[in-house]
């Protein structure tokens, strides 16, 4: 849906029309990823649910974003870029025990095995902030889509789809194209 041309400034820059979403991401390994879609079948199976399986290749725990864009500014990615390199953590493991829906979704979730997740996204918005990018939008329910299109009927208990997390990615979503571009990568060190 298009959105006002007059939309304010945001971190200095005039906005344009936007149809790249510029998002920090996490990235499930392949295994997580086809482990996830075989808890979204059956959970589709079980509850006699439709909707699309989310495409593999696109499967992330979205970290914050920082808005829709014509053309995203260079000096808005090295400032997110300056702010992701300061970060120093050890890859950490996620695991997400649960399936259930938001409003248009079916999403993985969880609890004591996200905490790492949460205490990782929450330095980075630090690190933004001193970056002055305090504005990003970076409120966080972590979760991982898994199907579109149909809100899930009740939250299950699944067998944990598990990974450790060794970097997270500076993406563009182009807005209604199915397709992400992966601007930068930051390993995690610590």
């Amino acid at each position: 849906m298009p959105r006002d041309s007059e939309q304010p400034s945001l971190f200095g820059f005039e906005a344009a029309p936007r149809d790249k979403h510029l998002i920090l991401m996490i990235y499930p390994d392949q295994q997580a990823t086809a482990e996830a879609q075989r808890r979204a079948r059956r959970y589709q199976l079980d509850n006699g649910l439709g909707g699309v399986i989310f495409d593999p290749d696109l499967m992330h725990i979205t970290l914050g974003h920082f808005d829709y864009w014509d053309d995203v500014p260079a000096s808005l990615i090295e400032r997110i870029s300056r702010a992701a390199s300061k970060l120093s953590m050890a890859p950490f493991e996620v695991s997400f025990d649960q399936i259930g829906g938001f409003p248009k979704t079916v999403v993985l979730r969880g609890g004591e095995g996200l905490r790492a997740l949460e205490a990782f996204q929450a330095a980075l918005r630090q690190a933004l902030a001193w970056e002055k990018l305090d504005g990003a939008h970076m409120n966080f329910t972590p979760h991982v889509t898994v199907v579109y299109g149909q809100p899930g009927a009740v939250v299950a208990a699944i067998e944990p789809v598990t990974w450790t997390v060794k970097d997270f990615a500076l993406v563009i979503s182009h807005h209604g194209k199915g397709r992400h571009e992966v601007l930068a990568r930051y390993p995690l060190v610590g």
